[in-house]
């Protein structure tokens, strides 16, 4: 038998499993790295974050990835060459934090990968499959670490019939769920995604949807006017006007008229969208109240989420993803869902920012160890989500 199988075995019996998740969002901030232990399974899976890091990208690494991400057309070589090259980054960061955390490599069960999304793909017509591509080898960071690495954990739930996002439902219902109180998990990535989740003694189903672009126009109008990833605090809409005729133009866009739950991209929000939209209408504006705009775009589409979803119910928001630190898009959010009780992510037990480095962890753990999960909408018959790479 093939060591690392047997390696594999030992580790599916284990009570505990030590697993590094790994996460890289559209918005390009960096290599999010959380150190967990997972035990239990399925609806008894428990997740203890025991350190947390992110690993910045380079200007260099973000505009190469940039160059390629949510594109029709691309030179075929870089996207290749990255698919493999970001492998070797991503390992020189996993044993870069564990030096800092004076931890050994051998200490470490599974990598759990993410991967950088290039593309999200929905389905245009029932004829047509859904499908969605994220790169970094997981081949590679297993022949480069020496530890068994769990990635593609997309590509599973859209061979199933999904969509292959958002995935954080399962997750969310099996961690935070409570019996008495109705609640909102809301991630504020490149694209602004919920989980809600009716308290169990209510007996309603739960609802995990995409709303639209959270950080992504922005991050690009900053990248192209202000030569900036992304909009620090909040600061530059906070000194800017919103005009309300462009944010009214944007929400009328079909995919804010489909019904939920939906999924979407930056291949539906891209800045050249903004941009024809405002030639079109004939609008010019400052830079500053550009970004205002598009930072009111995506309170207001995701307020109007949650207002179809929700409707009267008071319920407790856990707000993750880079979007929390945009103080101006927080205080817009919470003027207008003045039914939500807006608490700390940290109360329930995981750092907002560590959320989905740890959520690539926990299907990890499932993967090798559990039964695997039904899918609500897509699939009653339980399935695993991920793929295993072993190093030899």
């Amino acid at each position: 038998m093939n060591n690392y199988l047997a390696k594999l075995w030992e580790i599916s019996q284990k009570p505990e499993r030590t697993i590094i998740g790994l996460m890289s969002g559209t918005s390009l901030d960096g290599l999010d790295l959380c150190l967990c232990k997972v035990s239990g399974l399925g609806s008894n899976s428990k997740v203890e974050v025991i350190k947390f890091t992110t690993e910045e990208y380079s200007a260099n690494l973000r505009n190469r990835i940039r160059a390629i991400q949510s594109k029709e057309q691309i030179p075929a070589r870089e996207l290749t060459v990255l698919h493999t090259e970001l492998a070797g980054i991503y390992v020189s960061s996993i044993l870069k934090a564990l030096n800092e955390w004076d931890i050994d490599p051998e200490q470490i069960d599974l990598i759990a990968s993410h991967g950088q999304t290039i593309y999200h793909a929905p389905s245009q017509s029932e004829d047509e499959e859904h499908a969605t591509l994220q790169i970094v080898d997981g081949d590679h960071i297993a022949q480069k670490s020496g530890i068994i690495t769990i990635s593609d954990f997309r590509q599973k739930h859209t061979a199933a019939g999904g969509e292959g996002a958002p995935l954080a439902g399962i997750f969310d219902e099996v961690l935070f769920r409570d019996q008495e109180k109705h609640r909102l998990l809301l991630n504020l990535g490149g694209i602004a995604n919920f989980t809600w989740l009716p308290s169990i003694k209510s007996g309603e189903s739960i609802l995990t949807s995409d709303t639209g672009p959270a950080n992504t126009l922005i991050n690009e109008a900053m990248q192209k006017y202000f030569d900036k990833p992304f909009d620090e605090g909040g600061k530059v809409a906070a000194s800017g006007q919103v005009h309300s005729e462009l944010v009214r133009y944007v929400l009328l866009e079909p995919y804010f008229r489909k019904a939920f739950p939906k999924t979407t991209g930056q291949e539906d929000f891209r800045l050249e969208f903004i941009e024809n939209l405002m030639e079109g209408h004939g609008i010019e504006l400052p830079k500053e109240d550009l970004i205002a705009s598009l930072t009111a775009v995506t309170s207001q589409s995701i307020s109007r989420a949650v207002d179809e979803i929700i409707g009267d119910v008071k319920f407790e928001c856990f707000v993750s993803g880079g979007g929390i630190h945009n103080k101006t898009l927080l205080k817009d959010l919470k003027k207008r869902n003045l039914k939500a009780e807006f608490k700390d992510f940290e109360e329930l037990g995981i750092s907002a920012d560590a959320k989905e480095a740890a959520m690539m962890a926990f299907f990890a753990n499932e993967l090798v160890a559990g039964e695997g999960f039904a899918i609500p909408g897509v699939t009653e018959e339980k399935i695993h989500l991920g793929k295993i790479s072993l190093p030899g």
